[in-house]
């Protein structure tokens, strides 16, 4: 919004389509939060192949002007950029660096039984996957294992 700095008929479409998705959202999820880990899971799937697109167009030079164009201080503060370095493709690095978190994280929390008693389980983020360890056996799963042994 400070970018562009919209006018007041814009800023007040978008505030009535955010109000209209986070209702149906908030319902969506009251009835299946299953469904709806994995509707953002693949939002955000689409949203990393967007912004690879992107720098993809970035690099074979058909986006010149984001080519030479330094990062906004916003999102340099944001990300931890190199205020002197940072230029927009590092941005656009950053964002689908971002998007794949969560896409990872909503497929995750699509994949938990609903009924699944969470409370009896460590889970732990790494930077390779996800890991549950089950307190009972302190037994180490991959998000992989965890799955083939939920299919068992």
């Amino acid at each position: 919004m400070q970018l562009r700095n919209p006018g007041i008929f814009a800023r007040v479409v978008i505030g009535m389509a955010q109000a209209v998705f986070v209702t149906a959202f908030n319902i969506s999820y009251a009835v299946s939060p299953k469904f709806s880990h994995r509707f953002v899971g693949y939002l955000e799937e689409e949203a990393v192949h967007t912004y690879s697109m992107c720098l993809k167009a970035i690099d074979e030079g058909k986006l010149p002007l984001w080519a030479n164009m330094k990062a906004p201080s916003e999102a340099v503060d944001y990300y931890g950029l190199d205020p002197k370095t940072a230029m927009v493709r590092d941005v656009i690095l950053s964002i689908r660096a971002d998007e794949a978190v969560h896409r990872s994280v909503n497929h995750h929390f699509s994949d938990i039984p609903q009924f699944y008693e969470i409370s009896n389980d460590k889970v732990q983020i790494s930077n390779g996957s996800f890991r549950i360890e089950d307190i009972e056996d302190s037994k180490m799963l991959t998000d992989g294992q965890a799955a083939e042994q939920e299919l068992d």
